[in-house]
C-alpha cells in the first residue's frame, strides 16, 4: 500500500496530542485533485479545531492552505492538469484531510494555479489571508477609491493582506495599529504605508485611540474599520467608524465581551447606524451547494493574478522547519502565545512546487 507521512490527532487537547503518523496516500474521487504538498501554513482556526471546538470527528489532519503540484486528477476534472503548480485552501470538511501531509485531495474548486516565481512557502502563506482579505475588502465593506479605513492588527497575516487591498481598491488614507516598532516597520517600509498613518497603540486607552484615529482623519471618523485582533482593537473598530460605516471582524468575542453591539443606549453600532459584518471563508464550503464553490476559484484566480503583477506581496513568513509534530507544535505554541510575527509556513515536498 502506497502511503504518506502525516501529523495527526486522535485526541483533542493541547500540542502533545499533535503526533507523526503513516497514513494510506488518498485517491481523489470524481471533480477532486490529489496535491503533492509542498509547504503548508498554520492559522488560528488549527488551534479550534485541535482543542475540539469546530468538529467531534478523529483521528484528523489539520491545516487549511498550501502550495503543491497536482499528481492525479477524479474524473471530471478539465481545467487542471497533472503537473500544475498549484495552491488552495481545504475548506474544512471537505478533503481526504487537512495539509499538514505530504498528500492530500480535496474539490478542484478549491484549487487554483500558483503565481509563477514565487517560493512555495510564500504561495502557502496566501490562500488564507488572502482570501479572508478579500472577502472582507471587497464583498463585505466593498471599499471605494478615496474611503478612509482603519486596520487593527495590520502587521498580521491578514492584515497585511487587507492594508495591501485597500491599496488596490484606492482607500485614502489608511491607518493602521502597531503594538511595536518593528510592525510599524514592516508597515511603512514594506507595505509601503504613510508613517503618519500608523497609529502606536501601546499605552493608549480607548479614548486616546479614537482620538488618535479622528486626528489622522483629518478630525474625522473612518469609512470602515477592519478588526484582525479582537479584544480592545474590535472595540476601537466600533468606536473610530463614522455614521453610516462599516465595521469588519474576522475574530469572535467569548459570551462576556465588553460590548453589546445590541443595547440602543450604549452601542455605537445602534448610535452610529453601523453595517457589522463577520467573515468566515470556510462558510460558503460548510452551508452552500457545491456549485457555488466555483466562486472559490475565481477569488484564487484573482489573487494569484494581483501576486503575478507584483500588485500584493505575501504576508511575513516564517518558516518553522519541515513536516514533524515537533515543528507543529511550535507553531501552535506560538500561535496560543500571540508571537507569530506573521504566517507561520512548515516545508513538506519540493519547495520549488515540482
Amino acid at each position: 500500500m502506497n502511503t504518506m507521512r502525516v501529523i495527526a490527532i486522535r485526541r483533542f487537547g493541547g500540542v502533545d496530542v499533535l503526533e507523526d503518523e503513516v497514513w494510506p496516500i488518498p485517491e481523489p474521487a470524481p471533480g477532486e485533485v490529489r496535491i503533492r504538498i509542498s509547504a503548508a501554513s498554520f492559522n488560528p482556526i488549527d488551534l479550534f479545531w485541535r482543542a475540539g471546538r469546530l468538529d467531534r470527528r478523529l483521528p484528523v489532519v489539520l491545516g487549511r492552505d498550501f502550495s503543491g503540484a497536482v499528481e492525479a486528477t477524479g474524473d471530471g476534472v478539465s481545467d487542471l492538469a497533472v503537473g500544475d503548480v498549484v495552491f488552495g485552501y481545504q475548506a474544512g470538511s471537505r478533503a481526504s484531510n487537512g495539509t499538514y501531509a505530504e498528500y492530500m485531495c480535496l474539490p478542484a474548486e478549491l484549487v487554483a494555479r500558483a503565481p509563477a516565481g514565487w517560493p512555495a512557502t510564500s504561495i502557502a502563506a496566501l490562500p488564507v489571508a488572502a482570501l479572508t482579505a478579500q472577502r472582507c475588502v471587497v464583498s463585505k465593506a466593498r471599499v471605494q477609491r478615496g474611503d478612509s479605513a482603519l486596520v487593527a492588527g495590520a502587521a498580521g497575516g491578514v492584515g497585511s493582506m487587507i492594508v495591501q487591498m485597500l491599496m488596490l481598491a484606492g482607500a485614502s488614507p489608511i491607518l493602521a495599529t502597531a503594538g511595536s516598532h518593528r510592525s510599524a516597520a514592516y508597515l511603512t517600509g514594506e507595505l509601503g504605508l504613510k508613517r503618519g498613518w500608523v497609529i502606536h497603540y501601546a499605552g493608549l486607552d480607548e479614548e486616546a485611540l479614537v482620538k488618535s484615529v479622528r486626528d489622522k482623519n483629518g478630525g474625522q471618523q473612518v469609512d470602515h474599520t477592519f478588526d484582525t485582533a479582537g479584544g480592545a482593537m474590535k472595540r476601537l473598530a466600533f468606536h473610530a467608524a463614522r455614521v453610516d460605516g462599516n465595521v469588519v471582524s474576522i475574530v469572535e468575542e467569548p459570551p462576556d465581551f465588553p460590548l453589546n453591539i445590541w443595547d440602543e443606549r450604549t452601542s455605537p453600532m445602534s448610535q452610529r447606524s453601523l453595517s457589522f459584518h463577520f467573515v468566515e471563508i470556510g462558510a460558503r464550503a460548510w452551508m452552500r451547494e457545491r456549485a457555488t464553490w466555483l466562486e472559490y476559484r475565481r477569488e484564487l484566480d484573482q489573487i494569484a493574478r494581483w501576486a503575478q503583477a507584483g500588485q500584493i506581496a505575501p504576508p511575513p513568513v516564517r518558516v518553522m522547519g519541515p513536516l514533524a509534530a515537533c515543528t507543529a507544535r511550535e507553531a501552535h505554541t506560538l500561535l496560543e502565545t500571540g508571537h507569530a510575527g506573521g504566517k507561520l509556513v512548515m516545508t513538506i515536498g519540493d519547495t520549488d512546487g515540482r
